[in-house]
């Protein structure tokens, strides 16, 4: 367990090139939300994204320092760098949907001049929880071409996954909803009701998965 806190921690250790980057990306964006009430909506989901980005960024640090070759001189085995790489994305993303929601709050209350707006908060933690999920299931398929690939190659990969990944969920949804016979608007009002469960399913089992995949290409990987 220490090993694995000890990787976590060199993780965002290398954030430090980033910060001046991260800071000047959330000062423009909140002068922006200010100018414009339309963005203050977007924000949430500018910071998930952003953060998620960054966090797989990280490959591309490792590769470049060959760090791989050197934590595998320890007594670490490659499960447990795998298991804190998914770990550190993980905290990291949910770190920019918190940030999302906390800047969100605090300009809504400067701008109106009034407490918390029940309306605006479940809102942005819908949104949040959309954007949040949507970058957590994203990072799931990132994961693993990025071992398979590296950090290069992987980035050309996934944005042909993204698109095939869309066509594909397209042509499901389309064809189930044929199958069982049912309107667009019954489907959604549907969606609504069993989201939260569905959205917390799917994404817990797409994460184990991804770690499992991830784990048995890195173990066989020669570093």
């Amino acid at each position: 367990m220490n090993a694995i806190k000890g990787l976590i921690v060199k993780d965002f250790q290398t954030l430090n090139s980033y910060k001046t980057t991260i800071l000047f990306m959330i000062l423009i964006f909140i002068v922006c939300s200010f100018l414009n009430n339309n963005l203050i909506n977007f924000l949430p989901v500018y910071m998930t994204l952003c953060f998620g980005m960054i966090a797989i960024s990280s490959f591309s640090y490792d590769n470049l320092a060959k760090t791989d070759r050197y934590l595998l001189t320890f007594p670490i085995n490659k499960k447990d760098i795998v298991k804190a790489r998914y770990i550190y994305i993980l905290l990291f993303t949910l770190l920019g949907s918190l940030l999302g929601l906390l800047i969100s709050i605090i300009i809504q209350c400067i701008k109106t001049g009034d407490m918390i707006n029940k309306e605006f908060l479940n809102n942005t933690l819908a949104i949040i929880v959309g954007s949040f999920s949507a970058m957590m299931f994203l990072e799931a398929f990132q994961i693993p071409i990025m071992y398979r690939f590296g950090a290069e190659k992987g980035r050309i990969i996934q944005m042909v996954m993204i698109v095939a990944l869309m066509i594909g969920i397209s042509l499901i949804t389309t064809t189930l909803m044929k199958i069982v016979n049912i309107s667009l608007d019954s489907f959604i009002i549907m969606l609504k009701d069993y989201l939260m469960a569905v959205l917390g399913i799917t994404i817990i089992i797409t994460y184990i998965l991804s770690f499992i995949i991830s784990s048995k290409i890195y173990e066989r990987k020669e570093i």
